[in-house]
């Protein structure tokens, strides 16, 4: 009995010293930051924040845009987008931004809405959609789905991994739950689910009659002139060399992660974007009653002071502003802006957030810019 527990022992011994040792070889060093000794300008603040985040919180790479009275005032990135060639980070490096995806489709949701003359309280059957089948998801109105006020629930870990549903394409997505037997609750709480916005997206193209990421990038992407950004059906892809990555377990070094989109394409999650890009983004919609996205915003907008449906409202330092996180596997960002303050955000990164690192991050850049003096 003793021999047969020192071998039981000896065995697990010898798997955990295999396991750290491949935990070390198949992960990376820290990027090796060089401090900046002189800390002078606004940009050399931010600069230094930069570097000092790709030590502190174990980053790949890292990238800031920042809009301020509708001009670019800085894009930067630091770092590198795929540790194995050493490729470095750039403003031009197209990322996964995960649940900033969800501004866009509420943008394109709206956007059809208004050219229909439908309000975003109105019930999903009020749109000329090819269906013959009556379901119980077209008495829930579009307000209920971009507030994730629907019913429709997360189908929890266990399921996910047994789910044959990853990179299922929306169409059948959207047919599966369209026919299925959805049993609306009494009373509507909030559950966040990408489902939500991925049956907008399934909506809007169903009854536009062309694809969801045809009509998004046609409407919202390309008339703010972000001309490289996409919503893709498939991840990594060949041409794009960005790479995500984690922690490891033990040492502190970083390891490959890999997406897994549940849809092909994913609305709430599958736009893939830039740091240059998405600044042009924040400078038209911080343009107010000018900005190419007013109808959409007034439409979104159900209370003066409170964020537009499907945007979040975001707490920092002090102040409020609007936007919305995104994180999925080895990639993190996030997207704020400020009408009040006609100023706008945008953090991406090539590592999976589990420090908190955005709020963090984007809490210190917001401190910086509220040091410049106001524009007179």
């Amino acid at each position: 009995m003793k021999n047969k527990i020192r071998t039981i022992l000896s065995a697990m011994a010898l798997w955990f010293v295999l396991f750290l040792i491949l935990d070390w070889w198949n992960s990376y060093p820290k990027v090796k930051v060089t401090p900046i000794v002189t800390v002078e300008t606004i940009q050399d603040k931010f600069d230094s924040l930069l570097q000092n985040s790709l030590r502190e919180y174990t980053l790949a790479g890292i990238g800031v845009g920042i809009v301020k009275d509708r001009k670019i005032i800085y894009q930067k990135a630091f770092g590198f987008q795929n540790l194995n060639t050493l490729d470095s980070f750039s403003v031009n490096s197209l990322v996964p931004t995960a649940s900033i995806s969800k501004i866009f489709t509420a943008l394109a949701i709206a956007n059809f809405l208004s050219s229909k003359g439908i309000n975003a309280d109105q019930k999903i059957s009020s749109l000329s959609f090819p269906k013959s089948t009556e379901s119980k998801l077209g008495q829930l109105t579009f307000w209920d789905f971009l507030v994730q006020q629907t019913g429709l629930k997360n189908p929890g870990i266990v399921k996910k991994l047994l789910s044959p549903d990853a990179g299922k394409p929306l169409i059948e997505y959207g047919n599966h739950l369209w026919m299925e037997d959805h049993k609306v609750p009494d009373n509507l709480t909030y559950e966040y689910h990408d489902g939500n916005f991925d049956m907008l997206g399934y909506f809007l193209q169903e009854s536009a009659q062309q694809s969801f990421e045809n009509y998004l990038s046609t409407n919202i992407l390309i008339p703010s002139g972000m001309t490289r950004s996409f919503f893709t059906k498939e991840w990594p892809i060949d041409t794009i060399p960005v790479v995500g990555y984690q922690e490891t377990f033990v040492w502190r070094r970083m390891e490959p992660r890999h997406i897994t989109f549940e849809r092909s394409p994913s609305p709430s999650s599958g736009l893939i974007s830039s740091i240059e890009d998405l600044n042009l983004f924040l400078i038209h919609i911080l343009r107010g009653e000018m900005g190419i996205f007013q109808k959409e915003l007034n439409l979104l907008t159900h209370e003066k002071g409170e964020a537009p449906l499907g945007f979040q409202k975001i707490q920092l330092t002090n102040s409020e502003w609007f936007g919305h996180y995104g994180g999925q596997a080895g990639y993190s960002s996030l997207l704020i802006y400020s009408p009040s303050q006609n100023s706008g955000l945008i953090l991406l990164v090539n590592t999976r957030d589990s420090k908190n690192f955005r709020k963090k991050i984007m809490d210190q850049l917001v401190q910086i810019l509220s040091s410049i003096p106001p524009k007179t």
